[in-house]
C-alpha cells in the first residue's frame, strides 16, 4: 500500500543554498571586482602621465575609447560581489575612474538631448577622406571618382594621394592630376606631397605649416611626403577668407609589424618626435591665423591620446554638429570600427552646421568625413546695396 503520509514541512521549504562550489565562486568574482577596478584606476592614472610625455605612453592610449566609460559602469553593476570594504573601494574606483575617463571615451553625449541637425541653405559641404592610397587597393578608377563627385562638395581634403610598394612599406608618388581636373572642372587643384585639395572657392594662398616651411622649393616627392602632412589652403568664399587644413597625421604605429615584433616599438619610437612636431605646427598656425579656419583630416590619433589636447582648447569638435552618439571612422571593412582616427574642427568664427561619418563604399578603410560649415560673413562697405539675404545657392558651379 503506497504511503499516503503527508510530506513533512522541511519538503515544502525553499531550496537550500548554493552550495560550497557557487559560494566560492562568488568569493572570487567579489575578488576579482576590487582589484579590477582599483587597477583600471592606477592604469587610467599611469596612461595620464605618460601619454604624449613618452613614445611608449602612445600604447597606453590605444585602447577602444569606449572602455573608459564602459568598464567603470561595468564595475558599479558588479558592487554586490564585493564583500565588506571592498565595495567601498570598488565603488570609489569605479567613480573616480569615470570622472576621469569620460572626456576621453569619444562618445558624443551631447547627442543624447541634441538631434537632427541639418545644414543651412548657406553653408559650405566639406569633404575629408583618406583615399587609402588613392584607390589603389580598391574598387576601380572609375568608382572612386564616381564616388567622389557624387558628394557634390564646395571643398574636398582628400589624403594619400599615392601608391605604395607590393610590401606596402615604401610610398610612391602618382601623377592623376589631369584626370582629377577633368572630372572637377571649375575647381582650383593644390597638392602638397600627399595631399590634396580640391576647391570651388579661388585658392588665394597656400601658406606652409609646421615642418613643411622647412622644405625647399626642388625638394623631392619622398621628402614633402614626410614634412608635409598639413596642407592649409585659403579661400575665397563669399568675399571672406577662410584657411582650410587638410593633414594626415604620422602614424604612431606600424601597420605591417604586429605588437609582438620589436619592428613594432621601433616605429612608435621614432614617430613620437616627427608627431609631435607636426601638432606643434599646426598649433602654432593656428595661433597665428586671423582667419575662419577648418581643420579636417586623418589625425591618426584616438579619442584617448592627448596630442588632440593643444587643438581641442583652440578650435570646437565637429561632432557637437553630430547625431552619432558614438562617432567612428576606423578601420571600415576590417575589424569592427571601434576608433574615431579622423577628426574635424572650427574656429574664429565658423559654425559645424551638420557632420557625419559616411560609408566608403569600400574604397578605403577609413569612413568619409561629411561636414557643412557656416562662414562668417564679410564685413560690408556701407554703400554696399546688395542685400542681406543675397547668397549663392548650396553646391552651384
Amino acid at each position: 500500500m503506497s504511503d499516503l503520509r503527508t510530506p513533512p514541512a522541511e519538503a515544502l521549504a525553499e531550496p537550500a543554498p548554493a552550495g560550497p562550489p557557487v559560494r566560492r565562486a562568488r568569493r572570487r568574482a567579489g575578488r576579482l571586482v576590487c582589484w579590477a577596478a582599483p587597477a583600471w584606476l592606477v592604469y587610467l592614472a599611469v596612461e595620464w602621465c605618460v601619454d604624449g610625455r613618452y613614445w611608449i605612453g602612445e600604447l597606453a592610449g590605444a585602447v577602444p575609447p569606449f572602455l573608459f566609460v564602459v568598464l567603470p559602469l561595468l564595475f558599479a553593476a558588479l558592487i554586490p560581489l564585493a564583500r565588506g570594504a571592498g565595495r567601498w573601494r570598488t565603488a570609489a574606483a569605479a567613480a573616480v575612474a569615470l570622472v576621469l575617463g569620460a572626456g576621453q571615451s569619444g562618445i558624443n553625449f551631447g547627442a543624447l538631448w541634441s538631434s537632427d541637425h541639418t545644414a543651412g541653405s548657406d553653408s559650405v559641404r566639406v569633404i575629408a577622406w583618406n583615399t587609402n592610397s588613392w584607390n589603389q587597393l580598391l574598387g576601380t578608377q572609375d568608382h572612386f571618382y564616381a564616388f567622389l563627385k557624387s558628394k557634390k562638395a564646395d571643398v574636398y581634403l582628400l589624403h594619400e594621394y599615392q601608391h605604395v610598394t607590393p610590401d606596402r612599406k615604401g610610398r610612391l608618388p602618382i601623377d592623376d592630376l589631369a584626370r582629377l581636373r577633368a572630372e572637377f572642372p571649375g575647381y582650383e587643384v593644390t597638392v602638397q606631397g600627399e595631399l590634396v585639395t580640391v576647391s570651388r572657392f579661388p585658392v588665394v594662398a597656400t601658406p606652409a605649416v609646421g615642418p613643411a616651411r622647412d622644405v625647399a622649393a626642388d625638394a623631392d616627392w619622398n621628402t614633402r611626403y614626410r614634412q608635409a602632412k598639413v596642407l592649409r589652403t585659403d579661400l575665397l568664399i563669399r568675399g571672406r577668407t577662410v584657411s582650410f587644413y587638410n593633414l594626415h597625421m604620422p602614424v604612431w604605429n606600424s601597420m605591417t609589424d604586429g605588437p609582438l615584433s620589436g619592428a613594432f616599438y621601433t616605429h612608435m619610437r621614432d614617430s613620437f618626435g616627427p608627431r609631435a612636431a607636426q601638432y606643434a605646427g599646426l598649433q602654432d598656425d593656428v595661433d597665428h591665423n586671423p582667419n575662419p579656419v577648418v581643420v579636417a583630416g586623418d589625425f591618426n590619433t584616438t579619442a584617448a591620446m592627448s596630442e588632440l589636447d593643444g587643438i581641442r582648447s583652440r578650435l570646437t569638435d565637429a561632432v557637437g554638429a553630430s547625431d552619432d552618439l558614438y562617432p567612428t571612422s576606423w578601420e571600415e571593412g576590417g575589424w569592427k570600427p571601434f576608433w574615431r582616427t579622423d577628426w574635424a574642427f572650427t574656429g574664429h568664427g565658423v559654425r559645424a552646421d551638420e557632420y557625419r561619418f559616411d560609408s566608403p563604399e569600400k574604397l578605403s578603410d577609413h569612413a568619409v568625413q561629411d561636414l557643412w560649415v557656416t562662414v562668417p560673413p564679410a564685413s560690408r562697405p556701407k554703400d554696399d546695396s546688395r542685400p542681406e539675404n543675397e547668397s549663392r545657392p548650396r553646391n552651384e558651379r
